[in-house]
């Protein structure tokens, strides 16, 4: 584990987060458009698809914050 993900704590992804709090992973998204949630949105790996597809990760301190 680097530093640098020690310093910015636990990442969860949408399904985790939505897991965690019972609530649907759309309504997870919906708070992250919203700019309830603060998230890392990762570069997306494959320009093979039609539609490119968000990937989120949201820091342990903006959980705790939000919930």
């Amino acid at each position: 584990m680097g530093s640098e993900q020690l310093e910015r704590g636990e990442m969860y992804s949408v399904n985790e987060v939505a897991a965690i709090f019972s609530i649907s992973c759309d309504s997870v998204r919906r708070m992250i458009g919203r700019g309830i949630i603060k998230a890392w949105r990762l570069p997306n790996a494959s320009n093979k698809r039609k539609r490119a597809y968000n990937v989120y990760r949201i820091p342990e301190s903006e959980v705790q914050r939000v919930f």
